[in-house]
């Protein structure tokens, strides 16, 4: 059987560690190529019988398939690296500014994407579910959503928060502002809004609850992530599928359903 050839952009992180760990899993897969960021320490080490390149060019040529998991500046040289070239992306990277997304946007019409901010099944579920609740309760439901976070992440609020209001956004008539309540805290709350908090502590790996709050009840999700195998075993679980696509602009909730 030939196996994918899967490239991974950011070995050294810690889901890039992950995933190379758990990639032995799945017969149909193999690593081709492992790309860092120039002048990183880990440049010419040999992992899983390959160098470890900042060679963006050679590394896209080596790959069927690439995860990546790096930061936002990384991630934007590698879409420029992808154009013209018949190379699928699944990416996790998050962080992007509103000028970065159209990267994505432009890139897709040739590429094919699998852009998730959160890659466990659980997290792409609730996202189905938060929809259709706003669809039916959203208009009369004040919403908020609070995250919590590892105390070294850095964008706030998280990739997976945004991608939880937009979820909830899109079953709504009339959309709801987003509002970062850690902006002003003693201002009171306005009508049409989702609400967004975001706390930083401990080794967290990601918890996010979602709130409607309604005339005498509450309706409340949580997602919690106990292993951050749900996120490596989601990007390598996608891999086989995204081959299958059509250039374009998918999620994990594409795959789900």
């Amino acid at each position: 059987m030939k196996k994918i050839k899967v490239g991974i952009f950011g070995p050294e992180g810690r889901m890039g560690k992950d995933i190379i760990s758990r990639i032995k899993d799945y017969d149909n897969l193999n690593i081709s190529a492992l790309c860092e960021r120039k002048n990183h320490a880990s440049i010419g080490k040999k992992v899983c019988d390959c160098i470890i390149t900042d060679n963006i060019k050679k590394f896209v040529e080596s790959s069927d398939v690439i995860i990546d998991f790096s930061i936002p500046e990384a991630t934007l040289k590698l879409l420029r690296a992808l154009q013209n070239k018949k190379v699928c992306l699944i990416t996790g990277t998050t962080g992007y500014s509103t000028k970065d997304e159209r990267s994505f946007l432009e890139l897709s019409k040739k590429t094919t994407i699998l852009r998730s901010f959160n890659m466990s099944i659980g997290i792409n579920l609730l996202k189905s579910i938060l929809k259709s609740c706003s669809q039916k309760i959203g208009k009369n439901a004040d919403i908020e959503i609070v995250e919590i976070h590892h105390n070294k992440k850095k964008d706030s609020p998280s990739g997976t928060a945004l991608s939880l209001a937009e979820s909830i956004n899109e079953g709504l008539e009339q959309k709801g502002k987003l509002y970062y309540r850690e902006k002003s805290p003693d201002r009171k709350r306005k009508k049409n809004e989702i609400g967004l908090s975001s706390i930083r502590g401990g080794e967290i790996i990601g918890t996010h609850t979602i709130f409607f709050f309604m005339d005498g009840e509450k309706l409340e999700f949580t997602h919690t992530a106990l292993d951050r195998k749900i996120f490596s075993c989601g990007a390598l679980d996608s891999v086989e599928w995204i081959l299958s696509k059509k250039p374009g602009l998918y999620s994990l909730v594409d795959m789900l359903s």
